[in-house]
């Protein structure tokens, strides 16, 4: 990727955002205050610079793969950096695209079809793989569009590890690296974070 990169930024929203909760944490309200602003100001930023309302996702990047991302779109949705009417636009498109995008109820980097414009070898990897570290991010924005998919998503990676392990990435019948620990950790936070919001009753 090269250009203004949408996983980066999204990454530094995150960590300005951590960085000032622990500052406010210390009594630091000054510093706390000066990354929150940082963090906002990248937020702002993303969702002008890579949305593509075309498509109804976020682009990757500005320059080389300026393509459209499926992982950065959810990541988006999940952080809240996305607006409301963003996160219901992509939403929707994962339910329509569902068939697309996800394999056993893992996922995709880009829509169906779609590789990296730079990359490794197609149908590779990060270049056509599927894989479960995004699912949580993705069901936490698919439930805005449809909870009983989001469930059924869940329930298709869950199964699909009783079987083959929690795999670094699949594609086909192939299950590549198991007991891959970022695969069966990093989606329990966005799934404990759509039922915390489905039990508040919010709709983000």
């Amino acid at each position: 990727k090269q250009g203004d990169v949408l996983f980066c930024s999204l990454l530094y929203v995150q960590a300005s955002r951590q960085l000032s909760r622990m500052l406010a944490a210390l009594d630091r309200k000054k510093d706390a205050e000066t990354w929150q602003a940082r963090a906002e100001a990248v937020a702002q930023s993303v969702r002008k610079v890579f949305w593509n309302e075309k498509v109804g996702l976020f682009d990757a990047a500005t320059v080389q793969c300026r393509q459209p991302d499926i992982w950065g779109s959810a990541f988006a949705v999940y952080l809240g950096v996305a607006t409301d009417e963003q996160a219901r636009t992509i939403a929707a498109y994962f339910r329509d695209h569902y068939a697309e995008i996800v394999q056993e109820g893992q996922l995709r980097h880009l829509p169906g079809g779609q590789y990296w414009q730079a990359g490794c070898k197609k149908d590779t990897y990060q270049n056509g793989g599927y894989w479960a570290t995004p699912v949580g991010w993705f069901v936490y924005t698919l439930d805005l569009a449809d909870p009983k998919l989001a469930d059924r998503t869940v329930i298709d990676m869950v199964t699909s590890f009783q079987k083959h392990g929690a795999c670094e990435w699949i594609l086909g019948p192939t299950h590549h690296l198991p007991n891959y620990l970022a695969s069966a950790a990093l989606p329990l936070d966005g799934i404990e974070a759509m039922v915390r919001r489905r039990e508040k009753g919010n709709s983000r």
